[in-house]
């Protein structure tokens, strides 16, 4: 066939044999790259997205010690597996049991596969994938297995093992994608690997056989030649010269036809020389194409980590506006429950002193007139016993006190309901306050300290009921330590400090003791009507003060700390009045 022995079809048979595993070789290997970038790019998806959210928990301590996940890191989570191609998710505690899971039936179950043990355990990031069948993708892809990545993020607190991430990732468009551009590239290329081995073997065996048969003609001649010549050697012995000059030339012709034979064959090497130049710089072309989609795919991978990130921006930012709404929602949900709070408190104090004042006015109109006649005859029965010692004295002297409470009671409550107007007058106010102080039974353990600041300051004020003021500070300053020294509350000797100063625009007067103090509770309280810590009284003492002081267009404010001591300031505008002539 062709001039083709055994040799040329062994030559033949072990280039197609080359052909066949180049193109098998070149087939598989770019297969295989593309399967190996496709894990890649999978695997490094799906370990990101477990960091992402791994770094943006909230409270991660409690979310893989307790399983306990707030509603702002289900909402990362949720985000995050959107734009990342999550469709199932497991927390694991340090023990591999599934503490959050996209999945209600996963919850409680334990990891006892081999690789969790070896590799997630030991803080190393484990990551497999292979094309399975979802329940969760089967509506997507119907029967075609999709292409999935299952990645293990494990999740390290001061080089110890806290829990770990699992993450399912959905990569089947990215396998389309990649097996779409081997396709259209790949397949192409190796097609043209295969037509140029094919023709360079073609190539071959036709010069192998044209070769063969040019030496198989030439040695068929030479062999006819050389039989004419022994047949005819005795029988053109004679014209041997001329024979051997006629053999002479056409050894030279043959020379020459082998000189042109060589010849040829230097152009056939050029030629296949020149071919295989050409081959070499299509796959170097080919490499170059191949380079460039490696470019197209990390720029890709770059794309996808960018967008990731931009969403993860989003996202905090998302949050930090919705945190800003929630303060501001608390604040003005504290500051409407506040008001509400006030006014409620406003109202009740009405309803109280609306009650309060139907109930004085009852009170002054029942119990004036029997006190009146209680107080006559407990008169008359003094008169009659007086000088008998029947032993009756102090229980007429209690009698009479008790009237005398019980009509300075009445008196407070008429007080402390009706408003009248100030009877204002000029005084200096020093020495007034002085004379004032000056008139109480202070107590023979109680020490007073007075720094009066105000020199020649004169104002004007209502004299009696700033005495109700001051009388009122000072007796429960004093009442207050007198009562902690005999009940072993206090280890200190019982001082009262009383301060008056200016600041220009108004009078400021301290009363401060170094009593027991007064509780927070206790302090929150002091100034409603009818509250009261003592066995006696009404509970107006203090509220009193704090409505004389208004009235005045001034205020009072009372501090105190357990165990130091309390401290009352109260100021009035400085001001003067005409006074009328007498």
């Amino acid at each position: 066939m062709f001039g083709m022995n055994r040799r040329d079809f062994g030559l033949g048979f072990a280039l197609f044999v080359i052909l066949v595993g180049a193109v098998a070789t070149v087939w598989y290997g770019l297969q295989f790259f593309s399967n190996q970038m496709l894990r890649e790019l999978a695997t490094q998806q799906a370990v990101r997205w477990g960091q992402v959210v791994n770094e943006n928990l909230s409270d991660a301590d409690a979310t893989f010690q307790y399983g306990t996940i707030s509603q702002e890191d289900q909402a990362l989570i949720a985000a995050i597996a959107t734009a990342g191609g999550v469709f199932r998710y497991k927390f694991f505690n340090q023990d591999g049991i599934i503490v959050v899971a996209s999945r209600f039936e996963d919850l409680g179950t334990k990891n006892t596969t081999p690789y969790f043990t070896a590799e997630v355990r030991q803080g190393r990031t484990f990551a497999k994938a292979e094309q399975q069948e979802f329940r969760e993708l089967k509506e997507r892809y119907g029967s075609k297995l999709p292409y999935v990545v299952e990645a293990y993020v494990p999740v390290m607190k001061n080089g110890r093992f806290a829990g770990a991430i699992e993450v399912y990732v959905d990569s089947t468009a990215t396998a389309d994608y990649l097996n779409e551009q081997f396709t259209e590239e790949a397949l192409p290329t190796a097609l043209g690997l295969i037509l140029l081995i094919a023709v360079m073997v073609a190539f071959i065996l036709y010069s192998n056989v044209r070769d063969r048969n040019r030496q198989l003609q030439t040695m068929k001649r030479a062999h006819e030649s050389m039989s004419r010549a022994e047949k005819e050697v005795l029988r053109l012995n004679e014209e041997l010269e001329g024979r051997v000059q006629e053999r002479t030339s056409e050894l030279e012709h043959a020379n020459e036809i082998a000189r042109e034979a060589a010849d040829g064959m230097k152009r056939l090497n050029e030629e296949l020389e020149r071919r295989v130049e050409e081959r070499t710089m299509q796959m170097t072309k080919a490499n170059d194409q191949l380079y460039r989609l490696n470019e197209r795919m990390t720029k890709l991978n770059e794309s996808l980590e960018q967008r990731v990130q931009e969403r993860t921006a989003e996202l905090q930012r998302a949050n930090e506006e919705v945190k800003e709404l929630n303060t501001d929602l608390e604040r003005r949900v504290e500051e409407r429950t506040n008001e509400l709070q006030q006014a409620q408190h406003d109202l009740v104090r009405q309803e109280r002193l609306a009650a309060l004042g139907q109930l004085t006015a009852t009170v002054s109109h029942e119990l004036r007139n029997p006190l009146g006649a209680i107080r006559t005859a407990i008169y008359l029965v003094r008169g009659k016993v007086m000088g008998h010692e029947l032993g009756v004295e102090p229980a007429l002297e209690r009698a009479d006190r008790s009237i005398t409470r019980c009509d300075n009671i009445i008196n407070e409550l008429l007080d402390f309901t009706r408003s009248t107007p100030l009877a204002l007058e000029n005084a200096r106010f020093d020495d007034w306050l002085d004379f004032t102080v000056g008139e109480q039974s202070l107590p023979e353990s109680v020490t007073l300290q007075k720094h009066l600041g105000l020199g020649d300051l004169t104002t004007a004020f209502d004299h009696e009921r700033l005495r109700r003021v001051i009388v009122n500070v000072f007796n429960n300053a004093c009442e207050a330590m007198v009562e902690a020294t005999e009940n072993g509350e206090m280890d200190r000797p019982p001082l009262l400090n009383i301060t008056s100063r200016t600041n220009g625009q108004a009078v400021e007067v301290i009363f401060a003791d170094n009593g027991p103090g007064i509780p927070d509770e206790t302090l929150a309280k002091i100034f409603e009507p009818l509250f009261s810590t003592k066995s006696f009284g009404v509970g107006l003492g203090l509220p009193t003060v704090k409505q004389i002081m208004e009235q005045h267009g001034g205020g009072i404010d009372i501090s105190s700390i357990i165990g130091t001591g309390t401290q009352v300031r109260f100021w009035l505008p400085i001001r003067q009045v005409q006074e009328q002539a007498a």
